[in-house]
């Protein structure tokens, strides 16, 4: 398969949204039928995944404020009690979260204490892997998302259409490991105003390529069929995009930071309703070695705000309860504060299920502040059982297929 792609790529030059071969020239996976799909079940259902790249500190953001462990290790950047938003006796949210508060006292959030793995791994790069290929035990070559989009998009020896080319999409200029699959390419969408065919800068280089692969026929080489049709649906799909989403209109305004505006971009494309099944988008930096209460308190601020503000922008156009938003991050952080007023990497962190449909409520035990794993929390919920959950419960695909083995569900779907 990769020979085989480099041959083409190398001597064609064929340049495709995402910025990769299309896969399709390689091994084809034969998608699963369609799920015998329950009446709580919606085929339009739509997943939006957060990261929190840089691993997020749990304890601040879900605070056990009646803890005396948690403000004895936590002198200088630990929540005062009186501050946190309470969702019960014992926790509460950063005094930052008022907008994620509201949506709780609403019903719409899900909150799952302590996810985890056995032996988890402190390193960003490789803790990024393991969540976003859920697969702790040995590397693998595709994304949890990518697997399911293998089994949701017929493989074919002929492109996709404008609308397939856009089952998923991750807002931002890469595409993230989750999203890595077999057969099926996921475009990265920067920004809706810069998404175009990389042709060029001037008119007369787009002019070419439209005459070049519009103009394609069968026959001439073994593979121009194929690499017409693909740069072709690659040409204009981005303005395939733009089409679809001019008609949109956000019922507010967005806060203006990136990621609250990566978070209205994703209404567009759900309200524009073009096939989109699963939509990635991220923030951070959250890896807070040193001052950190300045630095998450700003992110987490974001986070909040963004997706209450994404939230009211789909409930106005009837949007909410076919959405999802799952939140995760590599890994959480250390239990005791260090000498420069920050956390260093940890384990187990809590993780955030948003939406009309979501069974609002707090999953999961709250780890022990004092039972620790070498100055760790020690998890109670494995990430596969929440990612189980929505592939079962919100996808409608048999999670043993994608993750390869069975987890118990969490029940907030």
């Amino acid at each position: 398969m990769a020979t085989r792609r480099v041959f083409i790529s190398r001597s064609l030059g064929v340049a495709v949204l995402g910025g990769t071969l299309p896969s399709f020239f390689g091994k084809a996976a034969v998608a699963d039928p369609l799920p015998a799909l329950g009446s709580t079940i919606d085929p339009r259902n739509v997943l939006v995944v957060v990261q929190m790249g840089g691993g997020n500190d749990g304890l601040n953001t879900v605070v056990p404020y009646s803890d005396d462990a948690y403000h004895r290790v936590r002198p200088a950047i630990g929540i005062d009690e009186k501050a946190a938003l309470r969702i019960d006796e014992h926790i509460g949210l950063n005094p930052v979260m008022s907008g994620l508060n509201e949506l709780y006292k609403e019903g719409r959030v899900a909150i799952v204490q302590g996810v985890g793995y056995p032996n988890p791994n402190r390193s960003h790069f490789e803790a990024t892997q393991i969540w976003e290929t859920a697969s702790p035990e040995r590397p693998v070559a595709t994304g949890w998302l990518g697997r399911y989009l293998d089994r949701i998009v017929p493989a074919s020896t002929s492109a996709p259409s404008n609308a397939a080319l856009f089952t998923a999409v991750t807002l931002g200029d890469t595409v993230p490991a989750a999203l890595i699959a077999q057969h099926v390419d996921v475009p990265a969408i920067g920004a809706l105003s810069t998404f175009q065919y990389n042709v060029g800068k001037d008119s007369a280089s787009k002019t070419t390529a439209n005459r070049l692969y519009d103009g394609a026929k069968p026959g001439q080489s073994p593979y121009l069929d194929l690499i017409g049709s693909t740069a072709r649906a690659a040409l204009h799909g981005g303005d395939y995009l733009k089409q679809r989403l001019a008609s949109y209109q956000r019922s507010l305004t967005y806060p203006t930071d990136p990621f609250s505006q990566q978070l209205a971009l994703a209404a567009q494309i759900i309200g524009s309703d073009i096939g989109t099944r699963v939509i990635f988008v991220s923030i951070g930096s959250f890896d807070t070695h040193a001052g950190q209460r300045n630095q998450q308190d700003r992110l987490l601020g974001y986070l909040s705000n963004g997706l209450r503000a994404f939230y009211q922008d789909l409930a106005a156009h009837g949007n909410a309860d076919r959405t999802l938003v799952l939140t995760f991050s590599e890994f959480g952080r250390r239990v005791q504060q260090n000498a420069s007023n920050g956390t260093d990497h940890g384990t187990a962190m809590p993780m955030f299920a948003l939406g009309g449909k979501v069974k609002g409520g707090v999953y999961g035990t709250h780890p022990s502040l004092t039972d620790l794993d070498h100055g760790d929390l020690k998890f109670n919920v494995d990430f596969r059982s929440v990612y189980a959950t929505v592939l079962d419960k919100w996808l409608g695909r048999d999670s043993a297929q994608v993750i390869g083995s069975s987890f118990d569900p969490v029940a907030f779907v």
